[in-house]
């Protein structure tokens, strides 16, 4: 589950009732590149409420690609009747990356509002050849020159799920949000059972805040899921405003 900054406020809240919680030069893996250890596909199904009204769902996705290494992260959203004044259900959102033991290297990113409006959408191409992004969102486009490390809002996901796997303690990730570069600050809060529509789980949380927001994400993941979140919450000044919960789990 990603952070979410005010552009991921506005667009998830339109998810939930009024407003739902969702390459150039590309470097191609060796042989002996592997994917982390413990790491599965999945499909996660998340009922989501803003400020206590349902919204519908939301469903994630991680998969293996058609090559060696290439991983798929994909989000969209289920709206109820309210949900479906605010938002299409014809809303999807791609990642494609590159996942290894010790890293993840997003490759291309799309997101798209299932309107015909394409200045809501979001295009993102990295070339880790010349450690770029290149991408529109707006309807402008845009280059930034990027580190290592740096993730999209669907790589991240994978990327918190591959530093628990690996029993390493992230502490920030620079991120590409709606076409803007943002450094994320994540840290530990311990651990607490937590009850879903899927079920009850043990959880290790993680919490992230953008530097200069007042908002903060909690996640829950779950060690006996391979880290899945099983709920996410976001606060705004200390307040709950998005909140999603586990409904179930299968394979892709």
């Amino acid at each position: 589950m990603r952070p979410l900054d005010a552009r991921h406020t506005r667009r998830a809240a339109a998810w939930c009732v009024l407003a739902i919680v969702l390459a150039c030069l590309r470097p191609l893996p060796t042989p002996a590149e592997t994917a982390a250890p413990g790491l599965e596909a999945y499909t996660a199904r998340y009922q989501v409420s803003y400020r206590g009204l349902s919204g519908g769902y939301v469903e994630s996705s991680l998969k293996p690609g058609s090559a060696p290494g290439i991983w798929l992260y994909a989000t969209r959203a289920y709206p109820n009747f309210l949900g479906r004044m605010a938002v299409s259900a014809a809303a999807r959102e791609h990642g494609t990356m590159q996942i290894t033991g010790e890293r993840v290297r997003p490759l291309e990113f799309e997101f798209n509002d299932g309107t015909a409006e394409e200045a809501k959408d979001v295009r993102l191409q990295f070339d880790w050849n010349a450690n770029q992004v290149t991408g529109v969102a707006d309807g402008k486009p845009f280059t930034y020159d990027v580190e290592p490390g740096t993730q999209d809002t669907a790589s991240v996901q994978a990327a918190m799920l591959v530093e628990l796997l690996a029993g390493r303690t992230p502490t920030g990730f620079a991120i590409v949000a709606g076409g803007r570069l943002r450094q994320y600050r994540y840290w530990s809060e311990g651990t607490a059972r937590v009850t879903t529509p899927a079920g009850e789980y043990d959880t290790v949380v993680w919490a992230s805040q953008r530097d200069g927001s007042s908002r903060v994400s909690r996640v829950w993941h779950a060690p006996a899921l391979g880290f899945v979140p099983v709920q996410a919450v976001q606060y705004r000044k200390g307040k709950p405003e998005i909140s999603m919960k586990l409904a179930s789990l299968t394979p892709p």
